[in-house]
């Protein structure tokens, strides 16, 4: 899979591929600072915490702070809605004995989500011709 980085932004890739099926973990908000760095009452986003079936993994993901998730609980398997998208990032930071590390890792922000459809997909009906008994 190509992946075109736009402003290091991946607008465009398979989601359901990616993260193969998600369940629901929690949700925390995420609080603007002011100038000073204290935190104020502003919400800014909301972290979605989900288990990541393709990944074996936890991942987070960013929806609008308005987004309402009531009728979502643990566990219950869920859909990216609107438009995901991905932001690479790279930190370079000084170590244990100076050495130089880095870590790398994306920030992926979604419209919102859902519950995914439960229920049993029926398989398609085949017409079959009967097979012959064998002697």
């Amino acid at each position: 899979m190509g992946l075109l980085f736009e402003d290091r932004i991946i607008n465009d890739f398979d989601v359901e591929a990616t993260f193969g099926t998600l369940n629901y973990l929690s949700v925390q908000q995420v609080f603007e600072r002011d100038s000073e760095n204290n935190v104020t009452e502003v919400v800014r986003e909301q972290n979605v915490t989900l288990y990541s079936e393709e990944l074996n993994d936890q991942i987070e993901i960013a929806i609008p702070a308005d987004f309402e998730l009531s009728g979502i609980a643990y566990d219950d398997e869920v859909v990216l809605t609107g438009h995901v998208t991905a932001l690479a990032w790279l930190n370079s930071y000084k170590g244990y004995n100076d050495q130089v590390q880095s870590e790398q890792a994306f920030k992926v922000r979604s419209a919102g989500i859902k519950k995914a459809k439960s229920g049993v997909v029926a398989p398609p009906n085949e017409d079959k011709k009967p097979q012959p008994a064998k002697n």
